[in-house]
């Protein structure tokens, strides 16, 4: 079964002061003394944060001193995947990436810690090296699909395609039952250009069930755009409403379904969509255009 790591939110403040023109000089030499003064007050409390963290990650691994090996290893493993976790959070990237590493070098080697690190690596969009992690990852466990599924992702992410491919045809032997690696090569698919395909794949994924409701946007909204390419105005239409109810005002299921009714001659239909797309891009010469087209 692939299981797709969840993305982890930075919680990181940030925060924004907007200056009106009118506002006088004091006020507005204030107004950054107060954000110099926030800054401060948050490096200070991240930096007290991570000094604790450090030291309550020492006193546990002290504790794990006197277990057993193979028992030792495993908590030490979930001490640091804890620790890199609240780094992260913190957008301290490099010390995440020091206990992704340390992982690594805990034995007996756990395979998994190469689908961990990987994953980190794709949300900072390092690909090259999450695909080596992945790969590795796939030769120390090759019956866990885990790996070519993130292989693939990888791939895809830097544009390689027809690698993604291999990889997703290898997590879909591997785990036939799930609909996430179909999901993704029908994604590749559409960027070749093989649309047949492509709609094969996504007509399988959503068979098979995708639990999350995000991927069952994108694979809406993926047939959805497919069936445009294929011709198929009445199924693109179907496919992007469903899209449309599980995510309302999305810009793009909006526009390819103005498209599909525009081809359909529903040139009220059509008009809504782009009228509704241009709400929410208004400077889009592409929507003017349409808009315009639908008016004349």
């Amino acid at each position: 079964m692939v299981r797709l790591l969840p993305r982890l939110f930075t919680t990181a403040a940030v925060i924004a002061t907007t200056v009106a023109p009118s506002l006088p000089p004091a006020a507005a030499a204030d107004t950054d003394l107060s954000d110099r003064l926030t800054d401060q007050i948050l490096q200070i409390y991240r930096r007290d944060f991570t000094r604790q963290l450090d030291s309550e990650f020492e006193q546990h691994k002290k504790a794990l001193g006197e277990t057993e090996t193979s028992e030792r290893a495993n908590r030490l493993r979930v001490l640091l995947k804890q620790r890199a976790d609240t780094y992260e959070t913190l957008e301290e990237f490099d010390r995440a990436e020091a206990d992704y590493n340390a992982r690594i070098e805990v034995r007996p080697l756990d395979p998994s810690v190469y689908s961990d690190r990987g994953y980190f690596y794709m949300r900072q969009s390092r690909y090259s090296d999450a695909a080596r992690d992945f790969i590795t990852g796939s030769r120390l466990q090759p019956y866990d699909a885990i790996f070519s599924y993130g292989a693939g992702r990888a791939f895809a992410r830097m544009g390689a395609y027809d690698d993604s491919l291999e990889q997703y045809a290898e997590a879909i032997r591997l785990a036939p039952n799930d609909g996430l690696p179909r999901l993704s090569r029908a994604e590749a698919l559409l960027e070749l250009g093989r649309y047949v395909e492509a709609r094969a794949d996504y007509d399988r994924a959503l068979t098979l069930g995708l639990p999350r409701a995000p991927d069952r946007y994108f694979a809406f909204f993926g047939r959805g755009y497919d069936l445009t390419r294929l011709g198929d105005y009445e199924g693109a239409v179907r496919d992007l409403n469903a899209a449309l109810r599980l995510r309302p005002g999305m810009i793009n299921a909006l526009v390819w379904r103005g498209y599909a009714r525009e081809r359909l001659g529903q040139r009220a239909g059509a008009l809504d969509d782009y009228e509704a797309a241009l709400r929410l891009s208004p400077n889009d010469g592409w929507i003017r255009a349409s808009i315009k087209r639908m008016r004349s």
